[in-house]
């Protein structure tokens, strides 16, 4: 069965200014919707919005027909959400953050060693000893999407997750994204940057606002 992920009407405001107005997405299972506009285009606030963190100042946004705020608990089941804070425990280690997050979410089920390969795809095995509140601005973004492998969910919401990503970083970070749309997921990623992944990628603008 495919998922549908759709917006309507969508009109968001910060501090009572208009970012973006007049949005319309939608975005089938094994798809890719990304976020274009200007710093301070609503970008990030619509992610929120996206993620139930938040609503809209108007407008809907609907998963299968159903409106995500009206069943945030089922929505946070689906979603994962790696924003600008990457949420990491400082006094824990690299591996011992992963086992963190994937207690929570996968119990203590490991049947197929996602830890060790979310660690390896992000080149973090040899320092997963380490204790995070010694991480790098990159190292840190490594972890917190090294956690996109820890969690089944269906939408993945990034924003700049490319930003301070060495070249494995970003190896990583591509074949995550092919794979999570080649098994019918959907990614939503708001991104300066070009990201060339092998799945259909739509483009949402954001900064209508400014233009009247």
């Amino acid at each position: 069965m495919k998922n549908l992920f759709f917006g309507t009407n969508l009109i968001v405001t910060r501090g009572g200014r208009c970012l973006a107005k007049n949005l319309e997405f939608k975005i089938e299972s094994g798809g890719m919707l990304l976020l274009n506009g200007e710093n301070g285009s609503g970008k990030s606030t619509l992610l929120r919005i996206m993620a139930g963190l938040s609503k809209p100042t108007s407008g809907k946004i609907y998963w299968n027909n159903n409106d995500v705020h009206d069943n945030l608990s089922e929505h946070f089941e689906r979603i994962v959400y790696v924003g600008h804070s990457t949420a990491i425990k400082s006094n824990l280690t690299i591996k011992e953050n992963l086992k963190y997050w994937q207690k929570i979410h996968l119990g203590d089920k490991d049947k197929r060693g996602q830890l060790e390969h979310s660690l390896e795809i992000f080149n973090l095995t040899t320092s997963s000893n380490s204790p995070a509140r010694f991480l790098s601005s990159g190292q840190s973004r490594k972890l917190a999407l090294a956690r996109l492998m820890l969690k089944p969910a269906s939408l993945w919401l990034l924003d700049e997750p490319t930003v301070g990503l060495d070249a494995a970083g970003l190896r990583g970070l591509l074949t995550l994204l092919n794979n999570h749309c080649e098994r019918g997921g959907i990614v939503v990623m708001a991104s300066h940057d070009e990201v060339r992944v092998e799945c259909p990628v739509h483009i949402l603008k954001t900064d209508n606002c400014r233009k009247g």
